[in-house]
């Protein structure tokens, strides 16, 4: 996409010690993506997409329109899914020693640089 989305969200990654950050259209296609070589950024891409329609029906059912966040926490990661748009998904996934408040605090620090580098492209 651009430089400077590559950039926020290699600062992402590297601050909060991440394995993955990620930016995913709604139809599950990576946009960019800072990672590590284990994880599979397009297959968990596709997934993540198939949380975010999830999270909108569940939002929808419930009368309390789109969900600002998801979290997932497994035994040995934290997962993350943040829409950033009407058409972008933030996906973060850290390692199970990831600090859930520290990196919840650098996702909304790193909101507006992420939404800037996409409005630019």
């Amino acid at each position: 996409m651009t430089v400077a989305l590559e950039a926020a969200l290699s600062e992402l990654k590297e601050s909060a010690g991440l394995e993955l950050a990620s930016v995913v259209s709604h139809d599950g296609l990576v946009i960019e993506s800072a990672h590590s070589d284990e994880i599979d950024a397009e297959a968990v891409a596709t997934v993540a997409a198939s949380g975010l329609l999830m999270m909108d029906s569940l939002g929808r059912e419930l009368q309390q329109g789109p969900a600002r966040d998801v979290i997932l926490e497994y035994e040995n990661n934290l997962v993350i899914l943040s829409p950033l748009n009407e058409d972008l998904l933030l996906v973060i996934v850290g390692s199970g020693t990831s600090n859930l408040g520290r990196v919840r605090l650098l996702i909304r620090r790193s909101l507006d640089k992420l939404n800037h580098a996409v409005e630019q492209a």
